[in-house]
């Protein structure tokens, strides 16, 4: 059981971490907008992203975040680079120095970085850690498939823009 009750399901659609931040709409207002803008849009594909965002959910603890998302096929040299500092940042962000952002540069350009520092900084640790905090439970298997389509529409009408 979260640590804090999810507004009914009637009162918000949408996941049990949904539902908590929902208790307050203002931020899940402007939650929803800030993780929309970093997973949807930009110079980063949305394939890469979400392979990091899963890669640090486990690490972060948000049992809900790791149970999400579609299967990723086999990562391409920057995929790999970006979810191999986003696991850097989540065990331990002191050691993330100039090197690694020498070797960042190898692959990505300075406005792709600040992209992914920033996806990896709000979306990755900011809400897998309120996830995490708030003890979300596992998705469920229905929660899961709404999850993959939501992501799909959500990609779908970013492209379409």
């Amino acid at each position: 059981m979260p640590r804090i009750a999810p507004i009914a399901e009637d009162a918000l659609a949408g996941s049990p971490y949904r539902r908590i931040l929902g208790r307050r709409p203002d931020v899940l207002a402007a939650w929803e907008a800030v993780s929309a803008a970093l997973r949807f849009t930009g110079l980063l594909p949305y394939e890469l992203k979400e392979a990091v965002r899963q890669a640090t959910a486990g690490r972060i603890g948000c049992r809900y975040c790791a149970t999400v998302g579609e299967r990723l096929g086999e990562p391409d040299t920057r995929t790999s680079l970006a979810v191999g500092v986003a696991q850097l940042v989540a065990e331990d962000r002191a050691s993330v120095d100039e090197r690694t952002f020498d070797v960042l540069r190898e692959e990505f350009t300075e406005d792709e970085i600040v992209e992914l520092i920033a996806f990896i900084s709000f979306v990755c640790v900011g809400g897998q850690t309120f996830g995490n905090l708030m003890d979300v439970e596992p998705a469920t298997e229905s929660e899961q498939e709404t999850y993959v389509a939501a992501m799909d529409t959500r990609r779908s009408a970013a492209q379409s823009r």
